[in-house]
């Protein structure tokens, strides 16, 4: 679309630079993907250098001054809540000076064009939070920089009304990145003004700033399409630019309506335990007034009307879980209602909001475990497992009982997921021969551990916003006098790799704690069940990796030669070959497996993990049998949101029973860096279907039967 606005007395080339400067802003808007970020911009308008050494008599002074009518409106296409639909914003904040040669038009200059992209708005504040929270990082870049390096098509004269069809190329710099952009469209000059429209693409990832991907909720693609109106007016070639500096962000006013009876205790009770000051969720969305509530109560409504938030993916066809913090039909039309009705308050904006309880069960942190140093990857290693030493407190020498295990990552951007080892003391010797040889904190360990040691095995593990693991009374893990965990980390680089030094987190009991139970502990068992991932290309793509052996090849070269035989042993484990499985509906694919369940007891909690494409997850007991009970059901994956699911009910496994594991996924819902056969592995352009499946044995470790035998 092509809109005028306003007069804008400038060359052809300053208004081209100008849209380049948008494109920067634009880029930064693709990266709206609806995930909550704190941040209100912290500058007004844009504030750019003069033209240096202009000659009065050849050249004629356009200036592009904030808030004259500038404007760049961006477009992205999106998949929002699994809608495509296109999305819009608009910024009026753009300064800078160009000069335009009478005498000569091919030497008109272009001084440096600025962009104040903390004053991009959509149609969403939560969006433009998060932009210049998590993405253009304005508190610290609040401007975007075009420098034009060449401008055809300028005219050979210019007269008292000159139109140009112009191309633009220059270098753009967002952030700390600076790549050559080109922009192309029409400008007109007049003695008093000059007006244009121009349009470009730009590719995000370039600058840091996309694709934008948030699992379940949002994802686009690597270009963005943006068209800039310029007005600018004739200036005095003496006359100053406006001076920058600080200058007041006005306030937003909130306007009048409902609000304590109906929205505040459905906030207290479901989402300010996560989003106050201090918790989890902080980061990502501020609730802790009334007034942060009201800045974004379209957006609420948006998120709680699709249950992106709260975040619990579970669907009632599971079975009923303990900590379900979901929104009943009644409490999200609540929040709709007051949102479409203004999203109004009828209380002071600075009233706190105060939460209920917290929305799991908190762990004791008797033992707070750093790893030995901080890792630094390799970004030539886009996905690398390292594993790192804990050593466990064990004052009395005679072993410790742990009730509750956390992992707290410490780089979240760049922490894909970790699985806990437990080893006996007889690893300490080989695992501090692993420690440093290569020069960094750890070792390399695709697959595992990564240690040769007898009796190394799985005892938890962590998955984006996964909650401490806290055991029903009398049940926990013991560990042996010197036994330690090895805890291996995913992690994933794409633009940076900061030093990571995570920290695992145990609740234990001392001998003296234990001893005053009203009964001996019980070890808690568990077992994890893989399931085959077989997703091939569709007819449109085509590539090297869409060869399964060629992708496979590459698998073996990424994470070591066993890893290349992962996949077909999964495959014949669940009893069927590749072509039972590489079936494709469209870019949907999926697995389904049964297998006998190998832990008999009472039920402690189930999880399932996939990785980014991630679609829908389905674990089935007994299935297809009168005593079928559906464990889990998540019908929209979300790879931000990998809970453990605790029954509220007792569910016994007995000797005998069938688990069946189903997983699909959407090969549209992550970017590949090109197109490939998915299949089960450790990239995150690989697959998993990994479940998990916890239970309390019906006696405890003295052989008697305890608390949950039947």
């Amino acid at each position: 679309m092509r809109r005028r606005v306003g007069r804008f007395v400038r060359s052809p080339a300053a208004l081209v630079l100008l849209v380049l400067v948008g494109g920067a802003v634009w880029l930064s808007r693709d990266q709206w993907m609806w995930v909550f970020e704190e941040g209100e911009a912290q500058t007004v308008g844009a504030f750019a250098p003069a033209l240096e050494g202009l000659d009065g008599d050849a050249e004629h002074l356009y200036r592009i001054t904030a808030g004259n009518g500038t404007t760049l409106t961006y477009e992205i296409d999106e998949n929002l809540a699994g809608d495509a639909n296109v999305v819009r914003g608009t910024t009026p904040s753009v300064a800078g000076d160009l000069a335009v040669n009478v005498d000569d038009p091919a030497q008109s200059r272009m001084g440096t064009i600025v962009m104040n992209v903390e004053q991009f708005e959509s149609d969403s504040r939560l969006r433009d939070k998060r932009i210049r929270h998590d993405f253009l990082e304005s508190t610290h870049f609040p401007y975007a920089t075009f420098r034009a390096t060449e401008i055809e098509g300028l005219p050979d004269a210019v007269d008292d009304e000159t139109t140009a069809e112009l191309t633009v190329t220059g270098d753009l710099t967002i952030k700390e990145t600076t790549a050559p952009v080109t922009f192309t469209g029409t400008a007109t000059v007049t003695e008093d003004a000059l007006e244009a429209s121009l349009s470009g693409t730009v590719t995000l990832s370039t600058y840091d700033v996309g694709p934008i991907h948030v699992p379940a909720l949002a994802h686009t693609g690597d270009e963005a399409r943006f068209e800039l109106d310029v007005v600018a007016e004739r200036t005095d070639v003496d006359e100053p630019p406006p001076a920058g500096g600080d200058q007041a962000v006005a306030a937003r006013e909130i306007p009048e309506g409902a609000f304590t009876e109906t929205v505040q205790p459905i906030l207290e009770s479901r989402c300010v335990s996560c989003h106050d000051e201090g918790e989890p969720g902080f980061s990502t969305v501020e609730l802790a007034t009334a007034g942060d509530a009201a800045e974004i109560a379209e957006d609420l409504a948006f998120v709680t009307e699709t249950r992106y938030m709260p975040p619990w993916p579970a669907s009632d066809q599971s079975i009923d879980f303990q900590h379900d913090f979901s929104l009943t039909d009644d409490e999200i039309a609540t929040i709709a209602e007051w949102a479409d009705a203004g999203g109004g308050l009828d209380v002071d904006p600075e009233t706190p909001l105060d939460a209920d309880d917290e929305p799991f069960q908190p762990i004791e942190r008797d033992q707070v475990l750093p790893s030995r140093g901080a890792y630094v990857g390799d970004l030539d290693v886009k996905d690398d497992y390292r594993c790192q030493i804990h050593e466990v407190a064990d004052p009395e020498g005679d072993g410790e009982w742990v009730t509750g295990m956390g992992f707290e990552p410490d780089e979240e951007s760049i922490v894909h997921h970790s699985i806990i080892y437990k080893v006996p003391a007889a690893g300490m010797e080989e695992a501090l021969e692993l420690d440093g040889s290569d020069g960094r904190a750890g070792w390399q360990c695709f697959g595992r551990s990564g240690m040769r040691t007898p009796g190394v095995v799985s005892i938890g593990g962590w998955a984006p916003g996964q909650q401490p693991r806290v055991y029903p009374d009398g049940v926990g893990l013991f560990l042996e006098p010197g036994d330690f965990i090895v805890n291996q980390i995913h992690y994933h680089f794409d633009h940076e790799n900061p030093p990571d030094r995570s920290t695992l987190v145990l609740d234990t009991l001392s001998t003296e704690e234990v001893e005053a139970l009203d009964e001996p502990m019980t070890s808690i068992t568990g077992s994890v069940y893989l399931t085959p991932a077989e997703g091939p290309c569709t007819p449109e793509e085509e590539g090297r990796l869409c060869d399964r052996e060629a992708m496979l090849d590459e698998i073996a070269d990424n994470y070591g030669f066993e890893a290349r035989f992962i996949p077909d042993a999964l495959v014949r484990a669940c009893g069927g070959t590749v072509d039972d499985y590489d079936d494709l509906d469209g870019t949907r694919f999926g697995s389904s497996c049964d297998m006998r369940a190998r832990n008999v007891g009472t039920l402690a909690s189930v999880l399932g993990h996939m990785h980014e494409f991630g679609a829908a997850y389905r674990m089935t007991l007994n299935p297809d049998t009168p005593d079928e009970r559906v464990l889990l059901d998540i019908p929209r994956w979300s790879f931000d949101w990998q809970l453990y699911y605790e029954p509220t009910e007792t569910i016994r496994i007995e000797e005998g029973d069938v688990l069946r594991f189903e997983c699909t996924w959407d090969r549209t819902l992550a970017e590949m860096p090109e197109p490939r056969y998915i299949t089960w592995n450790e990239g995150t352009v690989d697959e998993m279907c990994y479940s998990s499946v916890s239970v309390i044995p019906d006696t405890n470790v003295e052989g008697e039967p305890n608390r949950y035998a039947p």
